[in-house]
C-alpha cells in the first residue's frame, strides 16, 4: 500500500464530500468503515480485485453489485470505481483511516483507546471523556479494549501519546528502581 496515494485519494474524496453534501460526511464515514470491514473479512475480494486477468468491466460490476447490495451513496461507489480503474484497491484501508481523520479534524473529534482489565461502567467511560475532552480540547469518543495483563488501572491511548496507569506500568518501574538500588 503506498501510503501517498492513500493521502492523495482519501483528501480528494473528503473535499468532493464536502463540497457535495457537507451534512453527509458521517454517512460516507460510515459507508467507508463498513466497507473496510467487509473487505478486510474478505481476504479473496482483495485479492480478486488485484489479479490481472480478471477484466475490469467485471471488477466495475462486482463494485457495483456491492454498492447497489449495501445501499452505498454514489459518491462512495464512484471512489470504488476509480480505485479499480486505476488498481488502488489496496489503499482502501489507508484512505478510510486518513478519512476518519480527516473528519475527526473537522468537527473537532478525538478518539480515544482505554485499555483496562475488565469493562468500564459508562459512568466511568463518561468521567474519562470529560477530562480527556479538557486535556485534548476536542470533543472524545471512546474504544474500549480489555487486557488482562495490566492487571488493574488504566490506560489512554491518543495518537502518539500515552497515559499508563495500568498497574503492570507501576510494577515495571518499581522493579526498576528496586533493581537500581540493589545492584
Amino acid at each position: 500500500m503506498n501510503d501517498n496515494a492513500c493521502k492523495v485519494y482519501s483528501d480528494a474524496f473528503f473535499s468532493l464530500c464536502c463540497e457535495e453534501d457537507e451534512s453527509g460526511l458521517k454517512d460516507r464515514l460510515e459507508e467507508l468503515t463498513e466497507l473496510g470491514k467487509i473487505f478486510s473479512e474478505n481476504p479473496k475480494f482483495a485479492k480478486l480485485m488485484a489479479t490481472p486477468t480478471v477484466p475490469l468491466e467485471e471488477k466495475l460490476s462486482f463494485i457495483g453489485d456491492i454498492a447497489k447490495a449495501g445501499g452505498v451513496s454514489s459518491l462512495t461507489e464512484n471512489l470504488l470505481c476509480v480505485l479499480t480503474e486505476k488498481g488502488r484497491m489496496s489503499c482502501f484501508g489507508g484512505i478510510v483511516k486518513r478519512f476518519r481523520e480527516l473528519y475527526n479534524d473537522k468537527f473537532k473529534l478525538a478518539e480515544i483507546t482505554v485499555t483496562t482489565s475488565s469493562p468500564l461502567s459508562e459512568e466511568m467511560k463518561n468521567n474519562i471523556a470529560q477530562k480527556m475532552s479538557k486535556v485534548i480540547g476536542k470533543t472524545v469518543t471512546i474504544n474500549e479494549r480489555l487486557d488482562k495483563t495490566i492487571i488493574g488501572g488504566i490506560i489512554i491511548d491518543y495518537g502518539s501519546r500515552r497515559y499508563d496507569g495500568s498497574v503492570k506500568a507501576r510494577l515495571n518501574e518499581l522493579s526498576k528502581e528496586l533493581g537500581s538500588v540493589i545492584a
